[in-house]
């Protein structure tokens, strides 16, 4: 429905810039007076025509706009109210009550000026509108916006008056000839292709990043309506939490895991590029970890002092690891140019921090993300409660991923099980299937053949979850489900639903089960799933510093010298989308609402944030603790979080090729800053 009703808004703004250059290029003829009656009366009537058509448009699209905030609110239509309206609705109430009236074949020359220039100004209006909607998004409406939008209407207004006036008293003299008047046109539309063409030049040239810079901006600081100097304050929440009360800088690489206690567990990941053979037999060139994608699979319990060296043979590009839903110290995140840099071909890096969650995790490479996860640089990682007892319960991990072939095919996987896989499980075990969707998009599950629970959801587990049979998993792009159910006598069914046909394993006790896919059910609703309980943050909380952003997208502009559809954050594209400013101990709250036709799935770096509520409503379920929160078209989601983790964290979509398109902003805890910086002088690519 919300898809319906944008597109709708798009559709309206692009006929009515159409019908409104058509009206003023009707109206402009009626400056040749000398021509005949009837030639007169012709363009005037189109005019009227195209002016009562236009004003239609604009009044179906603020009843589109009105239907758009009755089912979804302000936060969806501020700025067409703000800053759209004035621009469509005031031309052509000015066109109509005033101009149009007075104007007829014995009219003075300064009603049919009036007439003409207004007509035009109705157009530079659509025009404008329709360059917010599609190029550039005011999605918080602001002093400077309606100054900037407003006075170039009425700066158009009056260079519009001084030439019309000027060409109607040279018409009155002499006609020019309909060849010159051809000429004269064909010259206009020219001039504008140049200056059109020479601007998305410059706009490339001027978008394109510096050869070095930081990747945390704060000429873009939102405080949150907090205290902007970040000074030591008397807030209670900050009384144990504020171990920065000397205002002394803090590196990043200051903020590190143990380096010398002995590790519990101790990896090395080695960073290689291998052909892959997928279960169709399909073979991939994948870039893997230790000679495998989905690469090993790390397992820890909650407490454990982790080591993980990392080692790049040969990825000419860099790599790094990222720890998706760890909460790990600042300096051990991952992200190049903030944290390290790209580990180069024969370098190595090595990880140390202790985990102090539980869950399903898992790690990728955030060099160049959008690439390097494609390609397979991505494995699991599995964090045991420290109390864990040992039973018989069949574990398994599911990563869900798209592998692309050398010929630029896309094939969905579990694993690398692109095919109906069968496996043998014993009637009566307890099974827990571990679901990562690694992809870009929203991944629907359904499991069928046998009651079910959603137990955990990135790791966090749930309170009470109830039984399901029918209803259908939706996972975002980065997020986890942990599913459990115990094997019955007859095949039990996993299946990843798409276009086409689905994948999945079937689990049965002979491992040889026929597959049963359910492809119809309603999608679990995991804000009212599970039974409530005491959750730090709710709808009443005082929290020191409150956040909105609007997730949009711009069907055209320029983004590091490229041009193309954006991805943005409250109507801009990194490095310009906002920095969350925070202080250790500050309760935080962010609402995010996506106003953009597709998923995405928000990822805040060194951090959990608890769901508050979803469009407008608290949570009725589960207490829900995320590291991914994926909102869909037209949904508004309330989280919080308590800033104890000091650092610069990433705050991203995860939908990768959004964050490569600029849907990217940071989280910047006060005095912490980085030696590291992005740009083509150094290695450094973070996604």
């Amino acid at each position: 429905m919300f898809e319906f009703l944008m597109g709708v808004e798009f559709l309206l703004l692009l006929v009515l810039v159409g019908v409104s250059g058509a009206t003023g290029y009707a109206a402009n003829h009626l400056k040749y007076v000398g021509e005949s009656e009837s030639s007169f009366r012709l363009w005037l009537k189109a005019a009227k025509v195209g002016v009562y058509i236009g004003t239609a448009l604009i009044m179906v699209w603020a009843l589109d706009i009105m239907i758009i905030f009755e089912n979804y609110g302000w936060l969806f239509i501020m700025d067409r109210v703000l800053n759209l309206l004035p621009l469509l609705s005031l031309p052509a109430a000015i066109v109509l009550i005033f101009a149009l009236p007075n104007l007829s074949r014995e009219a003075n020359k300064k009603s049919l000026l009036f007439f003409i220039v207004s007509v035009h100004v109705m157009t530079v209006g659509a025009v404008l509108a329709f360059f917010l909607v599609t190029i550039d998004i005011p999605a918080i409406p602001n002093t400077k916006d309606l100054l900037i939008y407003g006075g170039a209407l009425i700066i158009s207004a009056g260079l519009l008056w001084l030439y019309h006036g000027r060409r109607i008293r040279i018409l009155e003299k002499r006609l020019p000839r309909f060849s010159i008047r051809i000429i004269r046109g064909a010259v206009y539309f020219v001039l504008v292709f140049v200056v059109a063409i020479t601007g998305l030049v410059v706009s490339q040239r001027m978008s394109e990043f510096p050869g070095r810079m930081n990747m945390v901006h704060h000429h873009t600081a939102d405080f949150g309506g907090g205290d902007s100097s970040l000074d030591e304050n008397t807030n209670a929440h900050h009384d144990d939490h504020d171990s920065n009360s000397d205002s002394k800088p803090i590196s990043v690489v200051e903020l590190k895991g143990p380096q010398t206690d002995i590790p519990d567990k101790k990896y090395v990941l080695y960073a290689e590029t291998k052909k892959i053979r997928l279960a169709s037999g399909e073979t991939i060139e994948a870039w893997t970890f230790n000679g495998q994608s989905p690469g090993p699979e790390l397992v820890a319990n909650e407490g454990d002092l982790v080591e993980v060296r990392l080692v790049n043979k040969n990825i000419d590009s860099g790599v790094t690891i990222h720890w998706h839903g760890v909460d790990v110290p600042n300096g051990e995140d991952g992200v190049p140019g903030m944290t390290q840099d790209a580990v180069m071909p024969g370098e190595s890096y090595t990880y140390r921090f202790v985990v102090n969650e539980e869950g399903t995790h898992w790690y990728h490479s955030h060099q160049q993300s959008s690439i390097q996860v494609q390609k397979g640089l991505f494995g699991a990682f599995i964090i045991h409660p420290s109390s864990q007892h040992e039973t018989k319960t069949m574990d398994t991990t599911i990563v869900a991923h798209d592998w692309i072939t050398p010929d630029g095919r896309n094939i969905p996987a579990l694993d690398t099980a692109d095919t109906f896989q069968r496996k043998m499980v014993n009637p009566g075990t307890p099974v827990r299937l571990r679901l990562v969707n690694a992809g870009n998009l929203t991944r629907t599950f359904s499991l069928n053949g046998v009651p079910f629970k959603v137990v955990a959801i990135d790791g966090f587990e749930l309170n009470e979850p109830g039984t399901l049979t029918t209803s259908l998993l939706r996972i975002g792009g980065g997020g986890r489900y942990d599913v459990e159910f115990i094997m019955p006598d007859t095949a039990v069914t996993l299946a990843m639903l798409m276009e086409g046909k689905p994948i999945g394993i079937v689990y049965s006790p002979d491992g040889h089960g026929k597959q049963n896919v359910l492809d119809e059910g309603e999608v679990l609703d995991i804000t009212k799933y599970g039974s409530p309980a005491q959750t730090p943050f709710n709808t009443s909380t005082v929290f020191d510093r409150t956040f909105t952003l609007i997730l949009d997208q711009t069907y055209f502009g320029v983004y590091n010298g490229e041009a193309g559809q954006q991805w943005v954050i409250n109507g801009k594209t990194f490095p310009d989308t906002p920095t969350l400013m925070v202080k250790e101990g500050d309760l935080v709250k962010t609402t995010f609402v996506n106003r953009s036709f597709a998923d995405h799935p928000m990822h805040l770096h060194g951090h959990h944030v608890q769901v508050i509520s979803k469009n407008g409503k608290p949570i009725s379920g589960s207490p829900l603790v995320l590291d991914t929160v994926n909102i869909e078209p037209g949904e508004t989601f309330e989280v919080a979080f308590l800033a104890n983790n000091p650092g610069l964290w990433m705050d991203h979509c995860h939908n990768l090729d959004h964050a490569q398109k600029g849907m990217t902003m940071h989280v910047a805890y006060e005095n912490v800053y980085t030696p590291f910086a992005i740009g083509s002088e150094t290695v450094n690519s973070p996604e």
